[in-house]
């Protein structure tokens, strides 16, 4: 075990040192007590200038103790006065005179007449609560007559005056051994706050933003060299005095006034911002300290992008920004400048379109335009879900709920999205149980995992897409509720389909266009009017998919006018609205014949680079992962079919 080192104490008194009555009180070996008379000529005594000696506290005898234990505080143990201890020294006094005079202190409860019948005699008590008190008061009493004193260290010096005796009030050995126990606490205690102190100034040091912690009278307990580099400050020059002209701009004068936290408040200083928190914290008995960390714009920057990087990993962030919603067409303009206004608020949004419209990228688009962004964004698909999952997916499941539920349960899209946006793609097809408890959700901002029984709260902002029409009668008889429709569609967005915007074809294909090496110029006059001619049901879904056929077929050519009608013609079959039965067989058989004919092309740019996927790629122009992708999803086709 370590070995601990021995306290060091202080005794301060005006009673005269005694040798062997000091050799009493050092009896164990676990301190060392050194004695002092008291300086009256020092506001505090001399009690503060042996605390900074290093004592490591002092033991106090004298009528004043309670005057200076408010302003020390810490680190001062009063031996008390007791009774007996003045009756010992009356009884001694009564030898020479039945009158006395006895100082009594205002914070001193001392039965002045019952110690007079006790005793049989007569005591001049004086009361006083200052030093300046008591020497005008003995005085007095010295013109009056009085020739003996009871008392202390101030008292004692009326007998300077001729014919004047004095008895000090002695403290009695058990109150002395009392009051070295509770020096002994209180030097502990230090002990472990100075120790909690050198372990957080330890941790303080390993910050890597600018750290400045400071006691509660405004001194500078520590700062690293991260703070003054930030805050322009020459350490060797002046270790820690130029960091008090930013108290007010870091908030440390604040939060030492008020205890009140101020956190991540951005402050301009010197034409730089900086994220500053300020805290109170406690570092010592007694008043509060603060501790203000610091970070540069910079570092919040690089931090938010790591976390960003983590988030996309995880797949819980929106990857399009309002850019990407292509479209120059006056409706689409509409509602692009509708959706950037509803960004800036947190009610719900409902967005309806065809499918294939971009649905869900103008849901991303909006999250990102708002103040969640940097928190998650989370999609689930209400029709691609079972009835049985889509509840537990949505709020979660606790531990043992049903057969095959996770051990220590799983948080739902709900908990996942917290702070965040939630999106609820094709909403129109939820059950109607999973409708109550989602309507539920929204009105309380809470939710209760399945097979639960506490209310999870909750901060997400909805956003939900349909390609139903949920006004409509049939939607109403479907079962949708509409006090759930009214939650969910406070703010609303219609995207047009493809064939009511065909001036934005050329944009739309220009991102798929430059993966290949393309430019939007490629696309003649001849293929646009073919582009109008088809009804689209996919709408830019589909659009990007038949593009992308073209390209991997038109292989290294520039353009290839027939190529593409002759694809077009193959892609589009057309449907009256009397035959939709056959509807689902037809596309089935287009979309074969596209990929069976990418297929052959790739089969042939094979056979001509001799076997060699990565050459073959490159003859195509194209990637090596798309090259793989035709292959695998002609020959995994092929296995479904058979």
């Amino acid at each position: 075990m370590p070995i601990t080192k021995p306290y060091r104490f202080a005794l301060l008194t005006h009673i005269p040192f005694d040798a062997q009555r000091h050799a009493n009180f050092l009896g164990d070996g676990d301190y060392t007590l050194d004695y002092f008379r008291i300086s009256y000529s020092d506001p505090l005594f001399g009690v503060q200038k042996l605390l900074d000696q290093g004592y490591e506290a002092v033991l106090f005898y004298s009528g004043f103790g309670p005057n200076i234990l408010h302003a020390v505080g810490h680190s001062l143990a009063l031996i008390p006065k007791t009774d007996m201890d003045i009756i010992k020294t009356l009884l001694q006094a009564r030898e020479i005179s039945k009158s006395v005079v006895l100082p009594v202190h205002a914070n001193e409860n001392i039965e002045v007449r019952f110690l007079e019948r006790l005793l049989d005699m007569h005591i001049r008590a004086v009361h006083y609560d200052s030093m300046e008190m008591l020497l005008e008061k003995n005085k007095k009493a010295f013109t009056d007559g009085a020739r003996v004193f009871v008392g202390g260290g101030v008292s004692a010096a009326m007998c300077a005056y001729d014919g004047v005796r004095f008895f000090p009030v002695r403290p009695n050995q058990h109150s002395v051994i009392q009051t070295i126990k509770q020096a002994k606490g209180l030097a502990e205690a230090r002990r472990q706050e100075r120790e909690r102190k050198d372990q957080l100034m330890s941790v303080l040091k390993l910050f890597r933003q600018g750290v400045i912690c400071v006691d509660g009278e405004g001194r500078i307990e520590f700062s690293n060299d991260k703070a003054h580099e930030l805050l322009n400050v020459d350490r060797r020059r002046r270790p820690s005095g130029d960091l008090t002209q930013y108290y007010r701009q870091l908030m440390i004068t604040e939060v030492l006034a008020d205890g009140i936290p101020r956190e991540d408040n951005i402050v301009t200083l010197r034409e730089e911002q900086f994220v500053v928190t300020t805290l109170p914290i406690s570092i010592r008995s007694g008043p509060q300290g603060v501790v203000a960390f610091i970070s540069d714009a910079d570092s919040i920057q690089t931090t938010m992008g790591r976390l960003r990087e983590s988030r996309r990993q995880s797949g819980f962030i929106a990857k399009f920004e309002m850019d990407d919603f292509k479209g120059n067409n006056p409706v689409v303009r509409r509602v692009k400048y509708m959706a950037r206004t509803y960004a800036g608020h947190s009610a719900p949004v409902l967005i309806h379109g065809e499918t294939g419209t971009g649905k869900e990228v103008l849901a991303q688009a909006i999250h990102n335009s708002g103040s969640r962004k940097e928190y998650p964004f989370v999609a689930v698909n209400c029709a691609a879900l079972p009835d049985s999952l889509l509840e537990s997916e949505l709020f979660g499941y606790e531990e043992g709920a049903f057969t095959g539920a996770r051990k220590g349960g799983k948080p739902g899209v709900f908990e996942m999205a917290h702070n965040g946006t939630l999106f609820l793609d094709e909403i129109g097809d939820m059950a109607a149980g999973a409708q109550m408890r989602l309507l539920r959700a929204l009105e309380t901002r809470e939710v209760v995992r399945v097979g639960g029984s506490r209310a999870i709260p909750v901060d997400i902002r909805v956003i939900s897409a349909t390609h139903r029409p949920l006004q409509s009668a049939s939607v109403r008889e479907s079962g949708f509720r509409r006090d759930l429709f009214y939650r969910l569609a406070v703010l609303r967005l219609y995207i047009p389909p493809l064939r009511f915007r065909f001036d934005d074809v050329p944009l739309l294909l220009e991102d798929t266009l430059t993966r290949y090496g393309k430019t939007p110029r490629m696309v003649t006059a001849a293929m646009l009017n073919a582009v109008r001619g088809h009804h689209w049901p996919g709408n830019v879904r589909e659009l990007k998919s038949f593009i992308e056929s073209y390209m991997i077929l038109l292989g290294g050519k520039d353009v290839d006018e027939g190529l593409f009608l002759d694809l077009l013609r193959d892609w589009v079959y057309h449907i009256p609205e009397t035959e939709k039965d056959g509807h689902t067989e037809a596309m089935t058989d287009i979309k074969a014949a596209a990929r069976n004919a990418r297929y052959r092309r790739v089969q042939d740019a094979l056979r001509e680079c001799g076997g060699s996927r990565r050459m073959a790629a490159a003859r195509l122009g194209i990637s090596y992962n798309t090259l793989w992708r035709i292959l695998n999803d002609r020959d995994h086709a092929q296995e479904n079919s058979s």
